[in-house]
């Protein structure tokens, strides 16, 4: 996406550190938070655990963005490539020379350490689940792309995300609050991760063939593009139906199927992904409008799972 104007300050921030997936790592945290307390009606909610717990969320998720950037930069993932007809990728800041490399790992120390600090602190007035979350969460967040693992370049990074952004921030809010270990948010996280690699997933397609070109391995590359768009369209509607499951088994309150009202997004989502074009720069920009739109509707659609848990605890007491 070409801008002829060079961002800077707050905006330039914000563009480095990809403030717009942020739902990713926010919607779990209310989530997990909003389970603690649908379960254990006499729970006395702790605001300060929550806010710690949310900011050390997104300091992970800062880090891991910028680690992302690193890596892919030095792989040449985000450098522009005319001849395959693909502009600058990634957050841009680094191909376009917006932020320096030392810069941007300054960030990522000071996100990662930041992360760091709110886990110790979450550990010693918690429990010890927390330690085990934060070194899962800080490892995934440099592994994911940094050798020797590299977990996206090795098709392993929808697993990770999966684990790390819905199992691991729903499972950690819940357990801040309860103070105990629980299957209940692992299980009811499902929804979370499902759409959590829809936005992994949306990039993925849409990089196919420049991921090859560098030999990397994702699903799509592994499965072909029709069966990727197929799996696509079980993330997003698996999450739908996940949540219809577990009303079913009255492990959520039907409030929970508000966010069936997100339904015409979803099905926007899947008609756009359905007719992406073959390559090129066609190819580049629907992709780019698909993923920023796939990252909206995890939003959307956390929002309203979210809304629905606290209607039902403020109208019902669960």
């Amino acid at each position: 996406m070409e801008t002829n104007k060079t961002p800077k300050g707050f905006g330039l921030f914000m563009m480095t550190i990809r403030a717009y997936a942020f739902p990713a790592s926010i919607i779990p945290i209310i989530y997990g938070s909003l389970l603690s307390v649908l379960f254990h009606p006499d729970l006395k909610f702790n605001f300060f655990l929550f806010a710690l717990t949310l900011i050390g969320a997104m300091a992970v998720h800062v880090g891991s963005n910028i680690v992302n950037d690193i890596y892919d930069f030095e792989k040449g993932l985000d450098k522009e490539d005319p001849e395959i007809g693909i502009p600058h990728g990634g957050s841009l800041v680094l191909s376009k020379g917006y932020v320096s490399m030392n810069m941007m790992k300054v960030i990522a120390f000071a996100s990662l350490g930041l992360a760091t600090l709110i886990g110790v602190a979450l550990w010693m007035m918690t429990g010890v689940w927390v330690l085990y979350l934060m070194l899962f969460g800080l490892l995934s967040a440099v592994y994911y792309t940094a050798n020797p693992f590299a977990l996206k370049y090795k098709a392993l990074g929808d697993l990770q995300v999966f684990l790390s952004f819905g199992v691991g921030m729903t499972l950690g809010a819940y357990y801040v609050q309860v103070h105990e270990f629980s299957w209940l948010p692992v299980v009811l996280s499902t929804p979370i991760g499902f759409l959590i690699i829809a936005i992994l997933h949306s990039n993925n397609i849409r990089d196919m063939k420049f991921d090859r070109v560098f030999g990397v391995k994702t699903i799509p590359i592994l499965i072909g593009e029709q069966l990727s768009k197929y799996m696509y369209y079980v993330l997003i509607f698996g999450a739908y139906a996940s949540i219809i499951i577990f009303v079913a088994l009255k492990l959520l309150p039907w409030l929970a199927l508000l966010n069936i009202l997100t339904l015409p997004s979803a099905l926007k989502l899947v008609k756009i992904i359905k007719n992406i074009p073959e390559d090129g720069m066609p190819r580049w920009e629907l992709g780019t409008k698909h993923l920023m739109a796939t990252a909206q509707f995890n939003m959307q659609f956390g929002l309203m799972l979210n809304i629905g848990l606290l209607l039902a605890l403020l109208i019902f007491g669960r």
